[in-house]
């Protein structure tokens, strides 16, 4: 026997005394390899990918029940103030619920009938009045803004075009049968988001106990901090709001009476509870609406309601907001910002209306359980306090600066003023 043959004999020996997994291990060969690893990887990537696209599917199933649950737990935390304040006068749990509850469902239904009495009456009462709003409005686009309007012309093609009209207006009756055809989801929809915030208000105590005896008790005092904090920034955003809704109503409902315009209490509702609730556009959508149906009334009156509207936001943004939020919302506006931006692109409005609040309570968790370190010795680093004292610092130099030009000037002018001699 040779070398070589020997040599093959003693390999073929050790490789039949070794483990499975090492005998087709030979010299240059990658089928060990593959036979442990290849299985392994391949079972991981199923399991992953199995786990991943079940996820997204029972997410996207379960994206509209998941938004009810999150608005519920937010109408929850919106009421509970006025629940505990009932409890505390001596209401049972219960009585208090049901009576908040109720304000709120008769404040919204108010809201809903204010507006369609807006929205039915000016649509009635523009398709009726219609050419004499054309006769009223030509004169003064022609004086003001140049523009020659041929009356008698656009008064005969609306009346040429009735069938136009009426073919409008049997899409629109298709769309109100469509709406209708889906009130009972709406219905059933109201009833379970009112059925998780009974018990929310109704069994808080109880829900937050049990959910404590789940945790040791050193996570016990996270969770309940935690929740403390979401509740009061939740109730102190909804506070604030409503406040913030009930001034500005109350101030647009004097314009609108004072200037005659239709349907006040309505439109002063609109404006109130629309640029309070809806973030970031909320002004200029509640602004839209009483400036057309002044619009309608008389150009005039447009305008005024317009400047009306500018004022106010100028008052509630220096005056009214900054005492009424202090004490509620302690958010920056460029985060206020992007959380609503944020919020309606990942839920639409109602993402949107949960932003503020949402984020309300990460910064104020931040704030609780973050680390704080004092701030180094730099020259482009100032602390807040030292900005504040130098802006103060700043405004008390301009106007002593500028009271001074005044006793200057009012020097100046009596020194020239000529004297009488008697």
């Amino acid at each position: 026997m040779s070398d070589r043959d020997a040599t093959r004999a003693r390999v073929t020996s050790a490789r039949a005394g070794a483990p499975p997994d090492q005998r087709t291990a030979g010299p240059g060969s990658r089928a060990g390899w593959y036979s442990v690893w290849m299985p392994r990887v391949a079972a991981a990537t199923i399991v992953v990918a199995a786990t991943w696209f079940g996820a997204i599917w029972v997410f996207s199933s379960t994206t509209g029940f998941l938004t009810l649950i999150l608005l519920s737990v937010f109408l929850g935390f919106a009421l509970l103030p006025g629940v505990e304040r009932l409890t505390r006068w001596g209401w049972s749990r219960g009585a208090a619920t049901g009576v908040v509850m109720a304000g709120g469902a008769i404040l919204a239904l108010t809201f809903l009938v204010a507006m369609s009495t807006v929205v039915v009456g000016q649509v009635t009462n523009l398709i009726a009045q219609l050419p004499q709003y054309i006769d009223t409005v030509t004169p003064w686009v022609r004086e003001n803004l140049g523009i020659d309007l041929n009356t008698a012309a656009l008064t005969s093609q609306l009346n040429s075009d009735r069938q136009m009209v009426q073919s409008i207006a049997g899409n629109a009756l298709g769309g109100v049968l469509g709406v209708a055809s889906t009130f009972a989801g709406l219905l059933f929809q109201a009833l379970t988001i009112s059925l998780f915030v009974f018990y929310i208000l109704a069994d808080l105590p109880r829900l937050r106990a049990t959910i404590n005896r789940r945790f040791p008790p050193q996570r016990q005092e996270y969770i309940d901090t935690i929740t403390t904090i979401t509740i009061e920034k939740v109730g102190g955003w909804t506070y604030s709001r409503a406040v913030l809704a009930l001034a500005s109503a109350g101030f647009h409902l004097v314009v609108f009476l004072v200037l005659g315009l239709p349907y006040g209490v309505a439109l002063a509702l609109w404006v109130g509870l629309v640029s309070q609730f809806v973030p970031t556009v909320g002004t200029y959508l509640a602004g839209i609406v009483p400036i057309l149906v002044a619009l309608l009334e008389n150009p005039i009156d447009a305008l005024w309601v317009l400047i009306a509207i500018g004022v106010y936001q100028q008052i509630e943004n220096y005056l009214i907001a900054p005492r009424v939020t202090a004490n509620t919302m302690d958010l920056h506006p460029a985060v206020g910002f992007a959380s609503a931006i944020v919020g309606a692109s990942l839920l639409g409005g109602i993402g949107a209306l949960l932003a503020l609040p949402a984020a309300a309570t990460i910064t104020a968790l931040v704030q609780t359980y973050g680390d704080h370190y004092d701030l180094i010795t730099s020259g482009s680093i100032e602390n807040p306090e030292d900005y504040e004292a130098r802006m103060q610092a700043q405004t008390e130099a301009k106007l002593s600066a500028r009271a001074e030009r005044h006793r200057r000037r009012l020097r100046r002018n009596e020194d020239r003023t000529p004297t009488t001699r008697v």
